[in-house]
C-alpha cells in the first residue's frame, strides 16, 4: 500500500511537470512565430520610415546645394548689382547737381548782369522815349570815358569781326551797358554816319532787353559810349 501510494505520487509529479514543460514550450513556439511574424515587418517598416525621411529631406538638400553652386558660379552678382544700383544713384544725383549748379550759374549771372547794368547807369540821365518811335528810354552819361586802345593814329575803323576795332567796339558796348561780352548778342556793330561814329544794336543772351550803343572814336584813347537807346 505504501509502495503504490509513493508510484502515484511520483506520477503525478511527472505528469504535471510534463503538462508545464508543454505550456512552457508552446509559449516558446508562439513567441518564436510573432517574432519571425512581426519582426521582419517592424524591420521593414523602420527601413521605409528611414527611406521616406531620406527622400524628403532631399530637395532641401538640393535646393541648398543649387543655391550654394550658384552663389559660387556668381559670387560678385550681388555686389555688381549694389555698385550698379549706386552708381545710377550717384549718376542722378550728380545730374541733379549739375542741373542746380547750372541754374545757379544762370541766375548768378543774370543778377551779376542786372547789377553792372544798375551800376553802368548810376551817373546817367534817363529820358522817356515817345512810344511811337520804338524807343522805351534814352540814356546819357557824362561819366563814361574812352575804354582804351592798343592802336595807332591815324584811326580808321574796321567793322570786321575779330579785327581789334571789333573787338574794341565790343569792350565799348559792354562797358556802357553793363552787359559782359560773354553774354552778349550783336545784332548790328556798323558805321554811324561819321568816320569815328558807331552804332551797335545788343541784348543779353536771354534777350531780355534790347539796346542801341552810340560810340564815338576819342583819338589814342579808343572807343567811348555817347548815348544808349532802350528799344521797346
Amino acid at each position: 500500500m505504501s509502495n503504490q501510494h509513493l508510484n502515484s505520487s511520483r506520477y503525478e509529479k511527472r505528469d504535471k511537470k510534463r503538462k508545464t514543460n508543454i505550456v512552457l514550450n508552446t509559449l516558446i513556439g508562439i513567441v518564436l512565430v510573432l517574432i519571425f511574424v512581426i519582426g521582419p515587418q517592424l524591420i521593414l517598416g523602420a527601413n521605409q520610415n528611414e527611406k521616406t525621411a531620406k527622400y524628403n529631406e532631399q530637395p532641401d538638400i538640393q535646393v541648398a546645394s543649387e543655391e550654394n553652386k550658384a552663389e559660387e558660379e556668381n559670387p560678385d552678382t550681388d555686389k555688381e548689382e549694389n555698385q550698379k544700383e549706386n552708381q545710377d544713384k550717384n549718376t542722378e544725383d550728380g545730374s541733379e547737381e549739375a542741373k542746380q549748379k547750372e541754374t545757379d550759374e544762370n541766375m548768378d549771372q543774370k543778377e551779376g548782369t542786372e547789377s553792372e547794368e544798375e551800376d553802368s547807369f548810376d551817373e546817367a540821365t534817363i529820358t522817356e522815349g515817345d512810344p511811337e518811335s520804338g524807343i522805351a528810354e534814352t540814356i546819357e552819361s557824362s561819366g563814361w570815358e574812352p575804354i582804351g586802345t592798343s592802336q595807332s593814329e591815324p584811326h580808321s575803323a574796321n567793322y570786321t569781326k575779330g579785327s581789334q576795332d571789333w573787338n574794341e567796339m565790343t569792350k565799348a558796348l559792354s562797358y556802357a551797358t553793363g552787359i559782359p561780352e560773354s553774354d552778349m548778342i550783336i545784332w548790328y556793330l556798323g558805321n554811324n554816319g561819321g568816320p569815328n561814329d558807331a552804332a551797335g544794336t545788343i541784348s543779353p543772351k536771354d534777350q531780355s532787353v534790347k539796346y542801341k550803343v552810340y560810340i564815338t572814336w576819342v583819338e589814342n584813347e579808343g572807343w567811348m559810349p555817347t548815348k544808349i537807346e532802350k528799344l521797346q
